[in-house]
């Protein structure tokens, strides 16, 4: 049985565009894979509970990538609770990633589910010189949404700090391959663009779904 892991940062809740590629995906999705687990996480209304990154969650990080990995009783509570969330990701067979773009990036609710989960000996290993991602063979369904345009091959694609961050640090813990739908432009070229664009991109979420 597979188990997907159904990510999502949608601060906008139920009125979230990138939540309609979201339900499309799923719909098809779990309509040709009946017996599949799915595992929501909502990061907008868990972001309190990821780790708060302060003095004792820095250390704790620092000893376990440069150190020994010797922890005392505060930093082994912590690395703990780091763990539950790489496990997440260790038991799934497939990642659906839906998230908005934000000021040309990512939610800051996701930021912090990254900075979580992208741990040394959890997700990764640093050896001679090279790293090496521990969740190999878990495809990633990337499933976004943005206002603007960022077609390859343009000045603006150098503006996209969204996909290419998330493709470059979920490859890096070893996630991948990578399957893209992108619903752009949402805002800027105007309602009647943005309509079609949305539709064209629930189709692409609908036909992801069957292959995935």
């Amino acid at each position: 049985m597979a188990i997907v892991l159904d990510l999502y940062a949608l601060p906008r809740g139920e009125r979230s565009r990138t939540r309609k590629l979201r339900d499309a995906f799923f719909a098809s999705y779990l309509e040709k894979n009946p017996d599949a687990q799915r595992i929501e996480v909502d990061l907008a209304r868990i972001a309190d509970k990821l780790p708060a990154w302060d003095e004792w969650d820095v250390q704790t990080k620092f000893e376990m990538l440069y150190g020994e990995g010797n922890l005392d009783e505060e930093m082994a509570s912590r690395w703990n609770a780091l763990s539950r969330w790489t496990d997440q990701l260790h038991n799934a067979n497939l990642i659906v990633l839906s998230t908005p773009m934000w000021n040309l990036s990512i939610p800051w609710q996701l930021k912090r589910w990254i900075d979580a989960i992208v741990q040394a000996r959890l997700t990764f290993e640093y050896t001679k010189g090279e790293f090496k991602g521990l969740l190999t063979g878990r495809p990633v369904a990337l499933l976004v949404s943005r206002d603007g345009m960022y077609p390859p091959g343009t000045p603006y694609a150098a503006w996209d700090f969204q996909v290419p961050y998330l493709k470059t640090i979920l490859g890096m813990i070893g996630l991948g391959p990578f399957h893209e739908v992108i619903a752009e432009p949402m805002g800027l070229m105007g309602p009647e663009v943005a309509k079609e664009a949305i539709a064209k991109a629930v189709t692409a979420a609908k036909e992801l779904g069957q292959t995935l």
